[in-house]
């Protein structure tokens, strides 16, 4: 082994007809007469592509490497805001995300599990923390700060980021979260993680040492996202990578969503 890669999932939202899913699942499977298979829609399609696509990088990068993957939370949809855009039985989310997740534990010397938001975590975020378990996750936490070669890292799920294109909230989290540390006697983080706003932010060289990213996500916006996001049109999809420390952000941001948006001539 020489060097290490850390690779940062977030919001995968697994079970949402506009998130990340296998190309076919199974829905109904608390019986063998009920069970039906289902095949991905044209968005997940889209996302399975650049899920795997992102995979076969990691795997040509990682040879000779540890790797260790962390996954920012709210790895499944759950039920939530009176969606009708999910499959309807949790338990079957369960199964797709397994389904989707185990072979990149199974590459992953350490695998991290951070909790995400309740709503679609379940109560006490007891769904999630299970999910993670049956994946053999090393750790499962609300917050953690690693060491990886000497490169301290600070994962947590909730995050902040500016509410126009324009703007920007990753300098002033990452000032927050500095302090924090300070205050607490701890050496600085040199990179923070988080997850939960579906939209990139970057505080970039604003700090000398230390740096925030705000992760893509695996969900193109739904119903409810265009309720209360109507005037954007995109979630940024992709993964972020530490490999050997240094940020590479390479494929953090997929092109070319089949989001519906046309011009049309009449």
């Amino acid at each position: 082994m020489s060097g290490t890669i850390l690779v940062v999932l977030s919001d995968t939202h697994i079970g949402s007809s506009t998130a990340i899913a296998p190309l076919k699942f199974t829905v109904h499977n608390r019986s063998s007469y009920e069970a039906q298979v289902m095949e991905a829609n044209r968005l997940q399609r889209w996302l399975h592509r650049n899920w795997v696509d992102f995979w076969d990088y990691v795997n040509e990068k990682r040879k000779k490497k540890r790797v260790i993957v962390a996954h920012l939370g709210d790895v499944i949809d759950s039920y939530h805001h009176d969606s009708t855009q999910l499959v309807q039985e949790v338990g079957d989310q369960a199964v797709m995300a397994l389904e989707l997740l185990q072979p990149y534990r199974d590459i992953a010397d350490k695998f991290i599990g951070i909790l995400g938001t309740a709503v679609h975590a379940g109560p006490d975020h007891a769904i999630e923390a299970d999910l993670y378990r049956k994946l053999g996750a090393d750790y499962v936490e609300q917050q953690m700060t690693i060491d990886i070669d000497g490169v301290l890292v600070d994962l947590a799920h909730h995050g902040r980021a500016g509410f126009r294109p324009w703007t920007s909230s990753a300098a002033s989290l990452a000032s927050e979260i500095m302090l924090d540390y300070a205050q607490s006697g701890l050496p600085l983080p040199h990179y923070i993680f988080r997850g939960h706003l579906h939209t990139m932010d970057d505080s970039g060289s604003k700090f000398e040492n230390t740096r925030l990213i705000q992760c893509p996500s695996w969900q193109l916006k739904t119903t409810y996202a265009n309720r209360v996001a109507g005037n954007t049109r995109r979630s940024d999809i992709g993964a972020v990578l530490l490999n050997d420390g240094k940020l590479d952000l390479s494929h953090a941001r997929y092109k070319g969503q089949p989001d519906g948006r046309k011009v049309i001539t009449l």
